[in-house]
């Protein structure tokens, strides 16, 4: 099945979550490249929230990177 975003916003928040992904070299949209696409698109309502909680795009890919290094025990 494919969900089809009924926002620009939303869409754009997936094209975006798609280059997350790719970036980190994944093969798959997790929710971590869901959450970085949603930062980075930065104008719709979770971005505000997340922005206005101190959620950073630059943190969260620094932690994704650190939980997926080999000596991490999770």
């Amino acid at each position: 099945m494919v969900i089809r975003p009924r926002t620009t916003r939303a869409q754009r928040a997936l094209e975006l979550a798609e280059q997350a992904a790719e970036g980190m070299g994944d093969e798959f949209l997790g929710t971590e490249h869901l959450l970085l696409g949603l930062l980075a698109e930065r104008t719709g309502p979770a971005a505000q929230i997340l922005s206005s909680l101190g959620v950073r795009d630059e943190d969260v890919r620094s932690l994704v990177v650190q939980m997926r290094s080999p000596g991490n025990a999770t």
